[in-house]
């Protein structure tokens, strides 16, 4: 993405150069690279600076703390121990609580490794062998298809989600 921008500063700077126009640029990057590389706007900025004789292509420094600094101070709080909460990791880093609640959910494993997923199993195996549907819900021991079971918040009773309950034709368990 980076190499990307700095390519395309360079082609803008070549056809300022050749004394384009920054409409004529863009239609030219358009042409090469397609509609979504660049914007008229960006264009016209780089001319701007060029004009008025600056001709670095990399970015200037932005003022206030890197964000990474904060990133990797949390990252390293939540390596020691993955279960502190956002309240724990503020005590321990004196970073402000919005900022550790902004970037807290980066770390959340979206996919299992292989012994989370044993535990999974092996945890839904044992409630099934500790509360057998049988006996709860006889209506559905036998059933084919899925039974969605929700609650009655409000999300969950929108009309969407109604109708996209029946359009899977999911039967939905009533909530007691």
């Amino acid at each position: 993405m980076e190499s990307q921008k700095m390519h395309l500063r360079h082609v803008m700077l070549h056809c300022f150069e050749k004394g384009n126009s920054a409409k004529d640029t863009v239609d030219e990057i358009f042409t090469v690279y397609g509609s979504g590389a660049t914007t008229i706007r960006t264009v016209g900025n780089w001319f701007k600076k060029f004009r008025a004789g600056n001709f670095e292509l990399k970015d200037e420094d932005r003022s206030g703390c890197p964000a990474t600094t904060d990133t990797d101070i949390i990252k390293t709080v939540l390596t020691e121990n993955p279960r502190y909460s956002v309240r724990e990791i503020v005590d321990a880093t004196n970073i402000p609580k919005t900022t550790v609640h902004n970037r807290y959910e980066v770390w959340v494993p979206h996919l299992l490794t292989e012994t989370g997923l044993m535990n999974r199993v092996s945890t839904c195996d044992l409630l099934v062998e500790a509360q057998p549907v049988a006996e709860k819900r006889p209506e559905l021991a036998n059933r084919r298809g899925v039974v969605f079971h929700h609650d009655n918040a409000r999300p969950h009773v929108a009309l969407a989600v109604r109708q996209k309950l029946l359009q899977f034709d999911w039967d939905v368990l009533p909530h007691p």
